[in-house]
This record gives C-alpha cells, structure tokens and sequence, in this order.
C-alpha cells in the first residue's frame, strides 16, 4: 500500500471516474467519504492527493491537514499525470 518512501498517493474520484484507471497504487477514497476512511492513510508521511482536475484534491488536503496530517500534497488532476507519463493501472 504505502511507498518505501513513505508516500500515498490518493485518489479522491467517484468510483465510476476510478474505474477508467488510477495512478499504480493509489488508494481511492471519494472526497465526500475521506473524513469517515482515513485509516487506509495510516502510517503515510506523504499524502499526495488528485482528482479529475484538482478543485476536489485541494478540499481534501484542507481536510487531511484538519485531521492531523502533516505532509499533504496536491497533485492536480489525474489526466495530468497521464500526460506526463505517470504509470497508471
């Protein structure tokens, strides 16, 4: 689940917008279910959030600092990534 570096990237899409593909290794939580599914973040040093272009990633980095985590990352939107030739699955 998590990076040897400690790094989680997250995917805050709706499960039909997931099911088109997702960064390899992504955990996918939906931004309207973050607060209530944090323990899959567990143990993470760096949460790097995306979504479909980055208004939802940003809501939930506000989030997760809320919760207490400390090292929160917005990474954009998910086509972004593609297009920079991140490995996808």
């Amino acid at each position: 689940l998590h990076g040897t570096d400690g790094v989680v990237f997250l995917d805050v899409r709706e499960p039909a917008e997931v099911a088109g593909g997702k960064v390899a290794g992504a955990v996918a939580i939906p931004r309207g279910t973050l607060e209530s599914q944090t323990e899959a973040l567990a143990g993470a040093e760096t949460v790097v959030v995306y979504c479909a272009a980055g208004g939802r990633a940003a809501l939930a980095g506000a989030t997760l600092k809320a919760l207490g985590f400390d090292d929160v990352r917005n990474a954009g939107g998910f086509k972004d990534w593609v297009e920079a030739g991140g490995a996808v699955e």
